[in-house]
C-alpha cells in the first residue's frame, strides 16, 4: 500500500515538471514569434500556430488564448482583415469555453478594431460596447480607459462631438496616472477632439502635455503621434508649410511605430498638403501609393477618399477625363460603402448601450426600496385607484385630442399641397403666355417687318435702271446694304426669340448653335461641354433651360467685363448639373437680386423644381443649376 501511493507520488511529480518543462518551451516560442512580427509577420504567424497546438496539447490555457489574439493582431498589422476577424473570433470562442474574462474582452476589443479598420462602423462599436460591459466586471481600469477611447474615435466618423467628447472624458477619469505612454496618447486624442472643432488653444496645451511625456518616454509609437498631431494641428489651421515637416518625420517613424492602415491614412494626408501647397506631382505620386495600398487592404474608406483626391489632382493638372473617371469610381464606392444605415445603426446600439445602463441602475435601486414599496402597498391601494382613473381620463382626453391634431396637420398639408400646385400651375401659365407672346413678336418681325423690309429693298434695287447719277447709285447700294444687314439683325432677333432648333435637333445643338453665333459675333470666346449620356426631356422644358443660359450668358455679356465664358452639361443617373462660368469682374449679390433679369431665371428655376447656386467674386462668377430629371422628365 505505501509502496503504490509512492508510485502515484512520483508518477504526479513527473507530469509537473514535465508541464513546468512544455510552459517554458511555449513562453520561448512567444518571445520569437513576438520579434518576428513586424518583419517577418509570416514566420511570426507560423510560430502561434505551434504555440497553440502545444497550448492545447499541454492544457496551457493562456498561450492557446495568446497565440489566437497575437495572430490576429499580425494579420490586422499587414491589412489582412478578414484573416484578423477569423482568430479574434475563435479567440472569444476559446475564451467564453475556458471562461476567460479579460481574454474574451480583449477579443471583443480587438475584433471591434477591425471592423473600425475596414470602415465597418456599427459592427465595430457593438463589439467595443461588448467589450467594455465586461471590462468592467474586472476592474481594470487602464483597459476600460482604452476602450473608450477607442469607441470614441469610432464617433469621429460621424461628427457626433457629443459622444466623441462623451467617451473621451470617460476615457481620460479610468486612465492610470502612472501609465504615461497610454496617457500621452490620449492626450493627443482629446486634442485632435478639440482641433476638429477649431479650438486651436486648448487643442495646442493637450498636445504640449502629449510632448512633455514624449521626451520622458522616448517612445517610438508615442513620438509618432506628438508629431502626427502637431503636424495635423497646422494642417487644420491651412499653415501647411509648417505642416509638412512634422509630417514626414511621422513617416520615418510609421514603419516601426505602426500599423498599414495608419500608414495608409499618413500616405493619404501628407498627398493633400503637398497638394494644398502646390506640389502636385508628389501629390499624385502620393495618392496613388495610397490607392493601390487602400485596394491591397481592403480599406474602402481611404480608396474613396484617395479616389477624389485623384480627381481633384487631374483636375489640377488640366486633365479633365481622368479627373471625372476617378470621381465617378469615388461616386461608386461611396454609393456602396457609405449609406445613412450606418448613422441608424449607430444611433440605435447607443441608445440599447445607455438604455441597458439606465435599466441596471433603476433595478439595484428598485431592489433597495421594494421592501418600503410592500409596506405602503396597502395604505396606498384607494389612492392607485383614483390615480389610474384620472391617468386613464387624461389619456383618453390626449387621445382626443391627438385625434383631432393630426387631422388638422392632414388638411394643412392638403392646403399646401393646393397651394403648391397652385404656384406650380400660375408659374406654368406664366411661361407658357411668355413664349407664346416671344413666339407672336418673331413671327411679327420674321412675316411683317423683315417682309416690309424685303419689300423695300426690292422698290430700291428697281431706281438702278432710272438712269441714277454715280453718287446716288453709290448712296443706294449703302442704302440696300443698310436694309441687308436689318434684315439679318431681324432674323437673328426673331431666332433668338424662339429658336426652331430645338424643336428640331434638341437642347444641347440649339446651346451649341447659340455659342457659335456669339462667337461669331463678338471679340468673345465661350466653350460648351458636355460629359454623360445626354437624356432627352420634353420640348417646353428644354425650352426652360435653354431660356435660363440665355439670360445668364447675356447678363454675362453685358455686365461681366469677362473675355471667356464655359457652359457645362455633366448628365450622371438621375440628375443634370449645368455650370456657367466666366473670368469677369463679378458682382454684389444683393444688389441684384431683385432685378428683372434675376427674377426671370428664378421664376424658370423655381418651374424646373431645380437648385441654383451662385458663387461670385474679383476673379469671376459661377453659377451651378442642379435638376432631377424625375421630376421635369
Amino acid at each position: 500500500m505505501h509502496k503504490t501511493f509512492l508510485n502515484l507520488f512520483f508518477l504526479f511529480f513527473c507530469s509537473i515538471l514535465v508541464a513546468q518543462k512544455d510552459t517554458i518551451i511555449i513562453k520561448k516560442l512567444m518571445d520569437d514569434a513576438y520579434t518576428f512580427e513586424k518583419k517577418q509577420p509570416e514566420k511570426a504567424l507560423q510560430l502561434y500556430k505551434k504555440v497553440h497546438l502545444l497550448s492545447l496539447k499541454a492544457n496551457y490555457n493562456d498561450g492557446a488564448f495568446k497565440s489566437l489574439l497575437y495572430s490576429g493582431f499580425v494579420y490586422n498589422d499587414i491589412g489582412k482583415y478578414d484573416s484578423a476577424k477569423y482568430y479574434f473570433d475563435k479567440t472569444i470562442d476559446y475564451c467564453k469555453k475556458s471562461k476567460n474574462l479579460i481574454g474574451e474582452a480583449k477579443g471583443y476589443a480587438n475584433l471591434a478594431n477591425t471592423y473600425q479598420f475596414k470602415g465597418e462602423y456599427p459592427a465595430a462599436i457593438n463589439n467595443y460596447i461588448k467589450s467594455i460591459k465586461i471590462f468592467e466586471k474586472t476592474k481594470d481600469s487602464a483597459i476600460i480607459s482604452q476602450s473608450y477611447q477607442n469607441l470614441s474615435a469610432v464617433y469621429t466618423q460621424f461628427i457626433n462631438r457629443k459622444l466623441e467628447f462623451f467617451y473621451l472624458k470617460k476615457a481620460e477619469q479610468f486612465m492610470p496616472k502612472a501609465n504615461k505612454v497610454q496617457l500621452a496618447l490620449l492626450y493627443g486624442d482629446i486634442g485632435l477632439g478639440f482641433i476638429r472643432y477649431n479650438d486651436f488653444a486648448e487643442s495646442f496645451s493637450y498636445f504640449k502635455k502629449a510632448e512633455t511625456i514624449a521626451v520622458k518616454e522616448n517612445n517610438n509609437e508615442l513620438w509618432f503621434y506628438v508629431t502626427r498631431n502637431f503636424g495635423e494641428y497646422y494642417r487644420i489651421k491651412k499653415e501647411y508649410k509648417k505642416a509638412i515637416p512634422y509630417y514626414e518625420k511621422a513617416f520615418k517613424l510609421a514603419d516601426f511605430a505602426v500599423d498599414i492602415i495608419r500608414k495608409n491614412d499618413l500616405m493619404y494626408i501628407v498627398s493633400g498638403l503637398y497638394f494644398k501647397d502646390g506640389n502636385y506631382s508628389k501629390a499624385l505620386e502620393l495618392a496613388n501609393q495610397s490607392l493601390a495600398l487602400s485596394r491591397k487592404i481592403g480599406a474602402s474608406e481611404f480608396e474613396y477618399k484617395t479616389l477624389k483626391r485623384l480627381s481633384e489632382i487631374h483636375n489640377k493638372l488640366n486633365q479633365p477625363q481622368k479627373a471625372y473617371d476617378f470621381l465617378e469610381k469615388s461616386y461608386v464606392l461611396k454609393d456602396t460603402f457609405f449609406s445613412q444605415n450606418h448613422l441608424k445603426e449607430t444611433t440605435l446600439l447607443q441608445t440599447k448601450f445607455e438604455t441597458e445602463k439606465k435599466d441596471k441602475s433603476i433595478a439595484e435601486q428598485q431592489v433597495k426600496l421594494k421592501k418600503q414599496e410592500l409596506d405602503l402597498i396597502k395604505s396606498q391601494k384607494e389612492k392607485q385607484l383614483y390615480f389610474i382613473a384620472s391617468l386613464g381620463l387624461i389619456l383618453v382626453s390626449l387621445g382626443i385630442w391627438y385625434f383631432f391634431k393630426q387631422r388638422q396637420k392632414l388638411k394643412n398639408q392638403e392646403i399646401e399641397t393646393l397651394k403648391q400646385n397652385q404656384e406650380i400651375a400660375k408659374l406654368e401659365a406664366l411661361i407658357d403666355g411668355e413664349e407664346k407672346e416671344r413666339r407672336r413678336i418673331a413671327q411679327e418681325l420674321h412675316d411683317g417687318l423683315n417682309g416690309d423690309l424685303s419689300a423695300i429693298k426690292y422698290r430700291l434695287s428697281t431706281l438702278e435702271e432710272s438712269g441714277l447719277s454715280a453718287i446716288d447709285t453709290e448712296n443706294l447700294n449703302k442704302v440696300i446694304d443698310m436694309i441687308d444687314e436689318s434684315c439679318a439683325q431681324v432674323r437673328s432677333i426673331s431666332h433668338n426669340l424662339m429658336p426652331s432648333s430645338i424643336l428640331e435637333y434638341g437642347l444641347i445643338e440649339s446651346i451649341r448653335e447659340y455659342c457659335i453665333k456669339i462667337k461669331s459675333s463678338d471679340n468673345f470666346k465661350i466653350d460648351f461641354q458636355i460629359f454623360g449620356s445626354y437624356i432627352a426631356l420634353s420640348k417646353k422644358n428644354e425650352t426652360v433651360i435653354y431660356r435660363i443660359i440665355q439670360e445668364l450668358v447675356t447678363n454675362i455679356l453685358k455686365h461681366s467685363k469677362a473675355t471667356e465664358a464655359m457652359i457645362q452639361f455633366n448628365y450622371r443617373k438621375d440628375e443634370l448639373f449645368i455650370t456657367v462660368e466666366d473670368n469677369g469682374i463679378g458682382f454684389d449679390k444683393n444688389a441684384v437680386s431683385k432685378g428683372i433679369g434675376h427674377q426671370n431665371i428664378q421664376t424658370r428655376i423655381d418651374f424646373l423644381n431645380a437648385n441654383l447656386d451662385v458663387n461670385t467674386s474679383a476673379d469671376g462668377t459661377s453659377y451651378t443649376i442642379s435638376i432631377d430629371l424625375n421630376k421635369v422628365k
